[in-house]
């Protein structure tokens, strides 16, 4: 089919200083909504919920720096047991430090002052 009248030259696009086209009319087409009209409403879904999250466990995290030797041995010995590597390493220390003394006089696993 046989075009006729003249040709019309494309508009040259225009960026603002973020680099978005400012003169931007349609898309594929498709004329773009006048955004002055459309209203934007609050999204209904997403955002926090009351009670969501881990639950605190009143232990703290600590990192420690092991031999791989001593990984292992954690390890299995917690695979053994069902149990966490956190659990078996907090049975061990217990085991390995001194009682609590209770008394103001000295500090833990020292004698008492004279």
């Amino acid at each position: 089919m046989k075009t006729t009248g003249k040709k019309r030259k494309p508009e040259s696009p225009v960026f603002d200083a973020e680099g978005d086209q400012t003169n931007l009319a349609a898309l594929n087409g498709t004329p773009l909504p006048n955004l002055a009209r459309v209203k934007a409403r609050p999204l209904a879904w997403g955002g926090t919920r009351e009670g969501a999250g881990r639950k605190p466990s009143g232990r703290q995290p600590m990192l420690l720096r092991l031999t791989p030797r001593t990984v292992r041995q954690l390890r299995a010995t917690a695979r053994k047991q069902g149990k966490t590597v956190s659990a078996v390493a907090e049975e061990r220390l217990a085991l390995a430090s001194p009682p609590r003394s209770t008394s103001s006089t000295g500090t833990a696993g020292s004698p008492p002052r004279s």
